[in-house]
């Protein structure tokens, strides 16, 4: 669906597909204006977010079965499209397990989170993932890292690790942040290049300082592609 909108009147609109969660999708505006080179508010990039919290739980519908989040996820989608935006980023990385459903529903232009993601590991690294047990068995960052030559390890403790993701949307931050830096220093006395935030969650309570190894935040690198497709610095 085209936007009526005359496009004299600004550069673009971003759309913003959110919700998963909402915090997360907060973390990514902040580092989409952080990140972005302007002195002033017209520098900044034009955006619309949805901060669609009812999505079902991509999770449940991925390993027991439950509710499928596409149907709201194309819904979400639609909502931005009539709003008028010229391409959508989504700020969560299990979502784009149904990606060909929502580019095959969507007429504007929809980022792929970890296919950009995948082009800022450079070729040949090893890299250690955190990430919901769906990213991981559907293979979303690995299939994409292993025609580079990267090296892709998981977390120990899958169980562990999921229980993190739900403790962080909960609000309980600092048993999260434990998990997951008992989980990395795992993954770093492996030897990896990098730690891979697979879960939106992640950097919400690791930061680069936590880490002996470089972190890849897929939402930083996003928020960097759309600063670049929309013509800023």
């Amino acid at each position: 669906m085209k936007s009526n909108r005359n496009e004299n009147d600004f550069p673009g609109l971003l759309g913003v597909l959110g919700g998963m969660g909402p915090a997360a999708t907060l973390d990514f505006l902040d580092k989409l204006l952080k990140l972005t080179n302007a002195e002033t508010d017209q520098e900044q990039i034009p955006t619309i977010t949805y901060n669609n919290c009812m999505i079902p739980d991509r999770n449940e519908a991925y390993l027991r079965g439950g509710e499928s989040p596409v149907p709201e996820l194309i819904r979400s989608a639609r909502v931005l499209e009539n709003a008028g935006v010229d391409m959508i980023a989504m700020p969560c990385n299990t979502a784009h397990i149904w990606f060909d459903s929502l580019v095959e529903s969507t007429a504007v232009e929809f980022l792929n989170m970890p296919g950009i993601t995948a082009d800022c590991i450079p070729d040949g690294a090893s890299v250690g993932i955190i990430s919901t047990t769906p990213v991981k068995l559907s293979g979303l960052y690995a299939s994409k890292l292993a025609e580079r030559g990267v090296v892709v390890k998981y977390g120990k403790d899958q169980d562990e690790i999921m229980k993190a993701i739900y403790l962080v949307k909960s609000g309980d931050l600092k048993d999260a942040k434990r998990i997951f830096m008992e989980q990395i220093d795992l993954l770093e006395s492996e030897g990896v290049d990098h730690i891979l935030a697979g879960c939106t969650e992640v950097p919400l309570v690791v930061s680069e300082d936590d880490l002996n190894s470089r972190l890849i935040d897929p939402m930083e690198c996003l928020a960097l592609e759309c600063i670049r497709k929309f013509g800023k610095k």
